[in-house]
């Protein structure tokens, strides 16, 4: 039996890098935590319009429900696409979609490249997507891919195909372990 100092050092560092992007990410305004959470079940990269469409066809509530417990908090503002654009959630709800891209960046979470975000770490990925509630992560990434299934373009969904197949198959994967 042998002690490996650097592999068990390095596993406490990865372990603490994770766990200080889960405390930094429980601290942005839950409109950020929400896209976020969108955008770690779209991928590395994500389109912001994609983003945008779930946000707009998925509840506030059905969100907040598959948040986290201790990442919750109040909801404010208006979805900004560009300046003088602006839209509602389905139900009323209003949140600001441009500040929660500025938020984003300048917490140096994602990078944006125009219609495009790049989560600029794995790690990160793997962060946002622990604010979702882990008993409630296989139907988000199912509601998430039935509402890209229902909303993109032929085109769009020819281009994202995969990722969408991926977060439907999340709904069956659930389907059969409640069977079991």
């Amino acid at each position: 039996w042998t002690w490996d100092d650097d592999a068990v050092n390095s596993k406490i560092v990865t372990d603490n890098v994770a766990s200080v992007l889960v405390d930094k990410m429980n601290r942005l305004h839950e409109d950020t935590q929400k896209m976020l959470m969108v955008a770690s079940c779209l991928g590395a990269s994500f389109k912001v319009s994609a983003i945008v469409e779930v946000m707009k066809n998925i509840s506030d509530g059905e969100i907040r429900s598959s948040m986290r417990s201790s990442s919750s908090s109040i909801l404010t503002g208006s979805f900004l696409l560009n300046e003088g654009e602006s839209f509602a959630s389905r139900d009323g709800s209003v949140s600001s979609f441009a500040s929660s891209i500025k938020e984003f960046e300048e917490e140096g979470l994602v990078e944006m490249d125009n219609e495009t975000g790049r989560f600029v770490h794995n790690q990160v990925q793997s962060a946002a997507f622990e604010l979702i509630s882990p008993e409630q992560r296989n139907s988000f990434r199912a509601k998430i891919g039935s509402t890209l299934l229902n909303t993109l373009s032929p085109d769009e969904l020819e281009t994202n195909l995969f990722e969408v197949v991926g977060l439907l198959n999340c709904a069956a994967s659930e389907r059969d372990t409640d069977v079991e």
